[in-house]
Order: structure tokens, then sequence, then C-alpha cells
């Protein structure tokens, strides 16, 4: 067996703070490998008509505990296989089958190829053989990588480093994996990285193998920091879904009643921070800004927690106080003077996140507000579009065409 050395730490590369989405993390208001060389030694909207029929009868669904803050290896034990669900996050293609917070298939592997070097990515939801399950997510870990790898677990344990990866809809929760990487006899290189729940009988694993050329002496480090350019950002998204809700369908009103404490919801936007037409404006207290190219119209988008004042106890009365209070002006509207529309769930061009929309205008503008509310989580979501010449609906569904809510139960 040959010696590997031991890898220094992996420094967290600059791609671990990117995101294609806006997150805002607020506490206020709303309203205010396999290969056969053998590895050695290695430098380590138009708004919907009104709603008139009545709302399916939601799912009833029990409360869950909340899961804990970070998906640290210790905390990996706390998780209930019963509530929870752990995996790669794959984003649809389409919303006919519903938006997945973990990719529901364990016979699923995604790969990516970009000069010379092959990036991999898969999970198993066991059963693990192999693998003693009374053991802490570490050390179950570092015995995953070393059947994987071929090689004696001592030499995982003691030079491979600990990552974290994004756990998608929570942030800023992270997940805790381990790593190893060297090198090929025949001048290739390879890194592989692995997350073992024993709790859940779970492993998600995300690989790396260059044939020899650039990367041949590439350290750990460095083979870490080429990985987002080979697979993309998107791929290192941990999935934590519920057992029995890991794929949102659609949020009427009445089925947002079954969202908890736990559960989360963020704006999705990065379409719009690529689009020319749009120019973004700092984000402050959970409230950012779009101007469209001309200056006449401005999109504010909000995100935060509910107060006493906008909480009710049903989604469609929360939407109503959020509106009101988003309109500034609170005592001037009545429920009947909103409009049942819709936001997308996920990502642009669904119509399945039921909300309230409300037109106004005076002597110098004209304005429209949209808003839903979640009273399990006690989160709020706003829009309001303001034109001093143009129509706002129109811009609204230009917004609502590169926009969505992202709802993670």
């Amino acid at each position: 067996m040959p010696h590997i050395k031991r890898n220094d730490a992996l420094k967290p590369p600059a791609w671990r703070h990117l995101g294609s989405v806006v997150i805002i993390t607020v506490a206020v208001a709303l309203a205010g490998c396999t290969a056969s060389p053998t590895p050695e030694d290695a430098p380590a909207i138009e708004p919907a008509e009104a709603v008139t029929s009545p709302s399916p009868s939601p799912v009833s669904r029990p409360a869950v505990p909340a899961p804990p803050e970070q998906l640290t290896f210790e905390a990996g034990a706390g998780l209930d296989s019963e509530v929870w669900l752990a995996g790669w996050h794959v984003e649809p293609i389409d919303m006919t089958h519903g938006y997945s917070v973990v990719y529901p298939r364990d016979d699923w592997e995604e790969k990516h190829l970009s000069n010379g070097c092959e990036g991999s990515r898969y999970h198993r939801f066991g059963p693990l053989d192999g693998l003693d399950l009374t053991l802490d997510d570490r050390t179950l870990t570092d015995q995953f990588l070393a059947q994987l790898l071929e090689m004696p677990i001592e030499d995982v344990s003691e030079g491979g480093s600990d990552v974290s990866f994004p756990v998608v809809g929570r942030w800023p929760m992270m997940a805790d994996f381990r790593v190893r990487a060297g090198d090929w006899t025949d001048g290739g290189t390879w890194l592989a990285a692995a997350r073992v729940f024993g709790a859940l009988d779970t492993a998600l694993v995300i690989q790396l193998d260059c044939d020899p050329g650039p990367m041949t002496g590439a350290s750990g480090q460095q083979m870490f920091e080429l990985l987002p350019e080979v697979v993309g950002l998107d791929a290192f998204e941990v999935g934590l879904g519920r057992v029995d809700w890991n794929v949102v369908e659609s949020l009427d009103f009445d089925e947002g009643a079954d969202l908890v404490a736990s559960s989360e919801a963020r704006w999705v936007d990065s379409a719009l921070m690529e689009d020319p037409a749009w120019t973004f404006a700092d984000v402050e207290a959970g409230v950012w800004t779009f101007t469209t190219a001309d200056g006449d119209c401005t999109a504010e988008y909000e995100q935060g927690l509910l107060d006493e004042q906008t909480a009710a106890p049903s989604d469609r009365e929360a939407s109503d106080k959020l509106l009101a209070a988003s309109l500034g002006v609170p005592d001037s509207m009545v429920p009947q003077d909103a409009v049942d529309g819709a936001f997308a769930v996920a990502m642009p061009g669904n119509d399945l996140v039921a909300m309230r929309l409300i037109e106004r205008e005076n002597s110098e503008v004209r304005w429209v507000t949209a808003a839903r509310a979640f009273t399990g989580p006690l989160l709020g979501m706003t829009i309001d579009v303001t034109c001093s010449e143009g129509d706002p609906m129109k811009t609204l569904d230009l917004l609502m065409a590169k926009s969505a809510v992202q709802v993670v139960p």
C-alpha cells in the first residue's frame, strides 16, 4: 500500500460565498471515484382570475421538530429518520413533478466533463453495507471514504479535511463533509468528498477525477477550488427535506397551513440579477429594489418575519394584513379591494404559490403590491411595483417571469 501524505486543511474557497439568489436573513418584522491506477502521494404575472371554487382540503401533516441550526457531524446523530430525509438537491428541469428538496432517486448519478476532468455526485439512501451505523458521523464518513477510495481508514482520517456545503433553502445552515485528495500513479489527480448521516442510513458523495495534464501534481486545495468549475455551484446544495413532504407541488392558502416553524421561504431572483433591463440596488433590512433601465419603474422586494399586526389564523387573512401593511395605509384597504394571484414556486415559469394583489394610483404614480404570508413559520413576502409612466401590472408580469418563492417545508 503506498504511503499517502497528510493533506493540509482545505481552506474555504471563494465559491462557497457566492450564490445566484438573494439570501436575506432578517430578525425584524416584515412591516418595518473509480480508476485502474492506484492512489499515491499527493500534496495535499398576470394575476390569476379571482378564485371562486373552494380550495382542496390540505393533507393533514403532523408538526415536526426544528432541525439543528447546522448539520455538523455531531448534530447529524439527532436526526429522526421518520421525520427527515437528507441528500443532494437537484434543480428540476420543469415543475411537472413538483419541487423536490432532496432528489428522490438513489440510483441516480450526475456527471460533468470539463478540460480533462470528470466531476460526479450521487447519494445512497441505504442500506450502507459494511458500515457500523452506531459510530458517529465523522467516523462513518471516514469509513465510507476508505471503502470508496480503497485505502486504509487511517489514511483518510489523518489526511482528510473538513469542509461545509450549503443546505438549500435553510440558509445559513451548512452540512459538514470530509474530503480527501491525491494523485494516480499515471499522473492523474483525484478528490472525493462525502457525508454519511448514520441516523438516516444515507451517504452523499461528490468526486473529481482529472486525467494527466494541467492538474498533474495539483494540491488538494487546488483540486478543491477546481471542483465548482467542473460540477457547477448548484451541485454543492445539500437538501434536508421532510419524509412526509419532500416535494412541494403547490402552495395555495390552505396548503400553507401545513408549514411549520422550521419551514423556510425566500425569494429567488437570480434571473433579474443577470438581466440588463434591470438595475439592482443594495439590500437593507430585508428590502432590496430593481429599477427598469429607463428609470420609470421600481420594484421593491421584501421578505422577513411577520409581526403581531400581520400574523393571522390563516395564510389568506395574514396575506391581506401584510398587503395592507405594505401599502402604508392599512386602514384604507379592505379584503374586497384585493384579488387572488400567484407567485412561482422554486423557479420562475409556474403559478403554484397563491398570493394576494392590489392596484392603486394617485396623480403622480401607479403601483401594484402583491403579498403572501406563511403563518406556520411566520414569514412574509411582498413585491411593490411603482411606475411614473408605465403600467405597473405589465412590469409585474415581467418580474414574475423571472422570480420565484423557494419554499422548504
